[in-house]
């Protein structure tokens, strides 16, 4: 997808929600929800590229799928909690984008778990 089309239709939506919420604001709030969502939609070709780029990285580096799998989750659940809490934001609701951001976090730290032990279990492996 062309960086330019992706900027100039998040710039466009950005001007006609800005219009239509001095008219009304709901249809204003909708219009760039809208506009976010599709937005997100059409970066799906490129977000999958990026993937199949990374998971060739990792099979080239003999790095084993069950980890490949926790870090893909873990660039995922960044860019969903990420636009989660700026649609809130967004809504004019930053308590709730805070609390989305800390549930994010509080899920990367579960996926990481693994990693960590993993990590110790080396670490303690080459002390002895």
């Amino acid at each position: 997808m062309d960086y330019v089309k992706l900027a100039g239709f998040a710039v466009c939506a950005a001007l006609m929600a800005m219009l239509l919420r001095r008219m009304r604001p709901e249809a204003g709030f909708a219009l760039a929800l809208g506009g976010g969502a599709l937005l997100a939609w059409m970066l799906t070709p490129t977000l999958q590229q990026a993937i199949g780029g990374i998971a060739d990285i990792a099979r080239t580096g003999g790095v084993p799928d069950g980890y490949m799998t926790q870090l893909l989750k873990v660039g995922g659940i960044s860019l969903l909690m990420d636009f989660s809490a700026q649609t809130c934001r967004d809504a004019g609701e930053e308590g709730l984008a805070m609390k989305v951001e800390l549930a994010g976090r509080v899920m990367l730290i579960t996926l990481a778990l693994p990693f960590m032990r993993s990590l110790l279990t080396q670490i303690m492996s080459l002390s002895v």
